[in-house]
């Protein structure tokens, strides 16, 4: 919770809310062009339309404060990745066809501050440790 008001949070709610009084000042500029003289049909619409879009807005944005208060520190922020990690192998979806070669690359520096990389990077790895162990290499192959 007391991430949320972190200087990058604090950024994120002013740009939303100001984002959110725009899209209500369109609303309301529509409606009073709506009813001038050269106002019309179209006019009423993107007046109730505007509206709208802001509670999209604040609906999306709470939903958004809401998984990131549910997101433990160092937890990824994808929660289907969050899924895949609790399922075994065979249930994240992960299929290793009889013969199938799995090709060894070098690894990839990754910057300290990349998180995101890091975080799927470890997924991949504790993927494939569970793989190896669910399927042994055979010899020969």
């Amino acid at each position: 919770m007391r991430r949320l008001f972190s200087a990058k949070w604090c950024l994120a709610h002013l740009v939303v809310l100001a984002a959110i009084l725009v899209m209500l000042r369109l609303g309301l500029w529509q409606w009073h062009r709506a009813q001038s003289r050269t106002g019309g049909i179209q006019n009423y619409a993107y007046a109730l339309q505007w509206p709208l879009f802001a509670v999209f807005a604040l609906v999306a944005w709470v939903k958004t404060l809401i998984e990131e208060t549910r997101r433990t520190e160092g937890e990824p922020r994808d929660p289907r990745v969050r899924r895949a990690q609790a399922l075994p192998p065979e249930q994240a979806g992960i299929v290793r066809q009889p013969g199938m070669r799995v090709g060894i690359s070098t690894p990839v520096e990754v910057a300290d501050d990349d998180l995101e990389t890091q975080e799927w990077n470890a997924r991949l790895a504790a993927l494939n440790a569970a793989s190896q162990s669910v399927h042994p290499r055979r010899a020969g192959h």
